[in-house]
């Protein structure tokens, strides 16, 4: 008797019936890559284990067959902010200040900078919208909200205001002055990245009850803790 490490249930599918399925399947899902649980999903004549054995790897099946097929972009909308927030944490923190492009992939982070790019609209936004996140922006307030006397005109809706004379700050405005101020109180330099607990706000540096203008240069970074604790008093930085 021969004596082979072969089984027969593996030599009776020909190669070329073998990569004429490939291609068939191929057809099916329009060219586009496709795995070997999608492949067993419509195969007829053989599972993709048989392939692997055959072939040893999937792309050498592929290249056997001819076929180039299109890449399947990764659907990253299933993903929460929230767990990106959390690996900018990781990373962040490793790094110990806001990372670079080289510096977040030489991380091996579990998401790519695209990803944040493609979902914050730039990586600036994407670092900005973090800080925003650890700070519980729904609870960020202006000191002069909180200690304000003055009001706005009464007979000019605040909706005819300009920016620069709404309490308010926009987010691009309030974005460039966190990454102007490196996400970091300009009075205490304690960052949400590397203290635990600490949340930052946009405050005007001449006070809006004192006349301050809701413009980039009177607003600066503090944590809570140095803005709620001056109140409506203006504080030299």
């Amino acid at each position: 008797m021969h004596f082979s490490l072969d089984r027969p249930n593996a030599l009776k599918y020909p190669d070329g019936a073998i990569l004429e399925e490939l291609r068939r399947v191929a057809a099916l899902y329009e060219h586009r890559r496709f795995t070997r649980h999608e492949f067993d999903a419509v195969a007829s004549y053989c599972k993709g284990s048989v392939i692997l054995s055959r072939f040893g790897t999937w792309q050498a099946a592929l290249d056997s067959a001819g076929l180039v097929l299109v890449p399947v972009k990764k659907d990253r909308s299933f993903i929460s902010n929230t767990a990106l927030f959390e690996e900018m944490e990781r990373v962040w923190q490793n790094v110990g200040h806001r990372p670079s492009k080289d510096e977040w992939e030489a991380q091996k982070p579990a998401y790519s900078y695209t990803t944040y790019k493609t979902r914050f609209h730039g990586w600036l936004n994407a670092c900005a919208a973090f800080i925003e996140h650890f700070s519980e922006r729904d609870a960020v307030t202006h000191s002069s909200q909180s200690f304000t006397t003055k009001v706005e005109p009464e007979n000019l809706p605040a909706a005819q205001l300009s920016p620069e004379d709404r309490r308010g700050v926009p987010l691009k405005i309030r974005y460039r002055v966190l990454v102007r101020d490196n996400f970091r109180c300009a009075l205490c330099g304690r960052s949400p990245a590397l203290d635990h607990g600490v949340r930052l706000h946009v405050d005007h540096i001449v006070p809006y009850a004192h006349g301050g203008k809701t413009i980039e240069e009177n607003l600066r970074t503090l944590c809570e803790t140095c803005n709620w604790g001056k109140g409506a008093e203006q504080i030299e930085g």
